[in-house]
């Protein structure tokens, strides 16, 4: 058996030709990444100028700033003085978000209620044969608990108030016990309306504000900024141009520079009149008022459903009986 290996002027032309091979892509590579290096650069530059440019005018170092119409600049003030409304509008109606915002500060759980929710939680807890029925037990609501109103609390109050005189009766009724039942069954029907009130302010009034705030007021700045940029590169070839005239107006503009400057001028024009489009649209006064309608009914309505209850209230006070003991001692004092 004869083995043959190749000459060594094979083995020479094949590395030659490797080696022009390899040669030939690391040139190409360079050439690709010397091409995309280019390109970036080309896409940077107008960045940085602008930017450049904005920072200079920010700190007075450059007077000459095209005049953007007077229409757009009035409604840019409108549209922040809009913004501005609404946000402070929102900063007290998400009070409406909070239950306790109306719950006495100086209303304190009393030692029977938190031991008899603690009760209730271990109580609980040891018929739970799992993790996740000891979670629930644990974040679940305690039992026949009343919501932190203000109607709700004078509800709860005026029961516990009427049990106690009850058992100081001997659990015979009176006029008094029937009065504070009364009171404690309407306080707690206002407390339940004035949640329902709190929920379609936030649905109707407080969620929609947000809305408006989140993607209307959000696209309308979308434009102006836009128009900030179309500014910037129109003033940045201007000052280009003039640069390369050297003051002398009279000197003949590059035509590939005349280009860039009219281009420029026409995305300026037409970003401009985009955001006036969109500012005109977000400052219509009906949108406003229609959601102050909104969340002036929804008050109204529940003003007047109170005032209801309350003079059904009244009524019902007035026809309870007086007790014997009220009627002699009237006799007496007389």
């Amino acid at each position: 058996m004869s083995f043959k290996f190749p000459s060594l002027q094979s083995f020479g032309q094949s590395l030659q030709q490797t080696s022009q091979q390899l040669g030939q892509q690391i040139q190409e590579g360079i050439q690709n990444v010397s091409k995309e290096a280019t390109s970036l650069n080309q896409n940077l530059s107008p960045i940085f100028k602008r930017t450049q440019r904005s920072l200079q005018e920010k700190l007075g170092q450059i007077d000459d700033i095209s005049a953007l119409p007077e229409e757009y600049i009035d409604l840019e003030k409108k549209a922040d003085a809009l913004r501005i409304v609404y946000k402070k509008i929102l900063a007290i109606t998400s009070q409406y978000e909070i239950e306790s915002y109306d719950y006495p500060p100086n209303l304190k759980e009393s030692v029977f209620d938190v031991t008899k929710t603690i009760g209730e939680k271990i109580q609980g807890l040891s018929h739970a044969t799992t993790t996740a029925e000891a979670e629930a037990v644990l974040i679940a609501p305690a039992g026949n608990q009343y919501p932190k109103t203000f109607s709700h609390s004078l509800s709860k109050v005026v029961t516990a108030s009427n049990d106690n005189l009850l058992k100081s009766q001997n659990d015979q009724e009176s006029s008094l016990t029937q009065a504070l039942l009364k009171l404690a069954d309407t306080e707690y029907r206002i407390g339940d309306k004035r949640l329902e009130q709190d929920k379609l302010i936030i649905n109707e009034f407080n969620n929609k504000i947000r809305y408006v705030l989140e993607h209307s007021f959000t696209e309308t700045t979308k434009h102006r900024r836009n128009v900030e940029t179309s500014r910037l590169t129109f003033d940045t070839i201007r000052a280009e141009i003039k640069k390369a005239q050297a003051g002398d107006d009279t000197a003949e503009v590059p035509a590939e520079m005349e280009k860039k400057l009219e281009l420029a001028e026409d995305e300026l024009v037409h970003s401009t009149e985009v955001a006036v489009e969109s500012l005109k649209k977000l400052l219509q006064p009906t949108d406003s008022i229609n959601l102050l309608k909104v969340f002036t009914k929804i008050r109204l309505n529940y003003y007047k459903s109170v005032s209801e209850s309350l003079s059904e209230l009244v009524d019902q006070l007035d026809a309870l009986p007086e007790d014997e003991d009220d009627a002699e001692d009237a006799r007496f004092t007389e």
